[in-house]
C-alpha cells in the first residue's frame, strides 16, 4: 500500500480500539507509516494525546481513551497495565492496597495502582504516570498469582496469602503499619494459611511472616490464623531472630513479644473493616 492509499493515523487508532487493541506503541506507529519521521510521529502522538483521543501511560507507550472515561479524562491503570508490561518484556502482578481491594478488603478507595515487578526498575520518562505505584522484587513468585479477567483482557494479581506478606513488607507504601493492620482484618476473610510452609513461606524473608503473625494474634487477635502461620513457620524449621515491627519507624523499642520474637518500636491503631 502507498503513502496515498495509507488511512489518516486517527483513523489507524480508532481502528485499533473497534479491533480490540486500544494499547500501542510509538514503534507501532513508525512501523505502520514508515515514510514519516520520528519527529512527525511524535508530534502527531503528541497532538492526539493533548486533544484527549490518547492518554500516555509510559515513555513510548499509549492508549486510546475510550468514551466511557472522557470525561474522567484519565484511563484507570487496570484497564492496560498487562498490554503495558507484555511491551515491556516484564513479569508483573497487581499487589498490595490494590490487590487487597480486588480480594474485598477495600478499607477505603485506592487511589493509585500498585504494581509489583522486577528489577531493575523501569525506564520512565518525565511525564510520570501518577496513576501507578512501582514496587519492584528481586524476582516475581508466578506460582503465587491468580489471572482475573479485566476489562482489556486478562490480570495478574498476587493471591491473598502474598497480598498479606506484600502490605507488611511494603507497609511505608500502604498507609503504615496500623492502616495495614486494618486492611488485614478485612483480608482475612480470604486467607487460607495452610501449606504456606511448602509454598509462599519459601519465598519470602522470615521477618515478613513473624509480623504477619504478629498483627494477626497480638493486634488482630485471631488465634486461628495467627495459630496457622506459626504452624506453617515450625514446619519450615527455622529459627526465629529479633526483628522490628516497623523497621522505618524512629520510635524507641517498647519490648519484645516472645512468641514472635517481634521487637515493638511502633503503637498500632487500628480500625476494624
Amino acid at each position: 500500500m502507498n503513502a496515498n492509499q495509507m488511512p489518516t493515523l486517527k483513523s489507524w487508532i480508532v481502528h485499533r480500539e473497534r479491533t480490540g487493541r486500544p494499547c500501542f506503541s510509538s514503534r507501532d506507529v513508525a512501523e505502520a507509516y514508515p515514510s514519516r519521521s520520528p519527529n512527525a510521529v511524535h508530534a502527531a502522538l503528541s497532538h492526539f494525546c493533548a486533544t484527549g483521543l490518547l492518554q500516555r501511560v509510559h515513555r513510548g507507550f499509549f492508549c486510546v481513551v475510550p468514551a466511557r472515561y472522557a470525561l474522567r479524562g484519565r484511563i484507570p491503570a487496570d484497564y492496560y497495565i498487562g498490554p503495558l508490561m507484555q511491551w515491556l518484556g516484564k513479569p508483573y502482578y497487581v499487589a498490595a492496597l490494590s490487590a487487597a481491594a480486588h480480594w474485598g478488603a477495600a478499607h477505603q478507595k485506592v487511589m493509585v495502582t500498585q504494581v509489583m515487578t522486577e528489577l531493575p526498575h523501569s525506564s520512565t520518562s518525565g511525564h510520570r504516570n501518577p496513576d501507578i505505584f512501582w514496587l519492584y522484587r528481586k524476582r516475581v513468585p508466578k506460582a503465587f498469582l491468580v489471572r482475573e479477567n479485566g476489562e482489556n483482557g486478562p490480570l495478574l494479581y498476587s493471591n491473598p496469602v502474598l497480598t498479606a506478606l506484600d502490605l507488611v513488607r511494603w507497609a511505608g507504601c500502604s498507609g503504615g503499619i496500623s492502616f495495614v493492620a486494618s486492611v488485614l482484618d478485612g483480608l482475612r476473610d480470604a486467607i487460607d494459611f495452610s501449606g504456606a510452609a511448602d509454598g509462599v513461606f519459601r519465598f519470602v524473608p522470615v521477618p515478613d511472616i513473624q509480623r504477619l503473625g504478629y498483627l494477626f494474634d497480638v493486634v488482630l487477635e485471631d488465634a486461628s490464623r495467627a495459630g496457622a502461620i506459626f504452624g506453617e513457620l515450625r514446619r519450615l524449621g527455622v529459627f526465629l531472630r529479633p526483628v522490628l515491627l516497623s523497621p522505618g519507624a524512629d520510635s524507641p523499642v517498647s519490648g519484645t513479644n516472645p512468641r514472635w520474637k517481634i521487637r515493638v518500636n511502633a503503637a498500632i491503631d487500628w480500625e476494624e473493616a
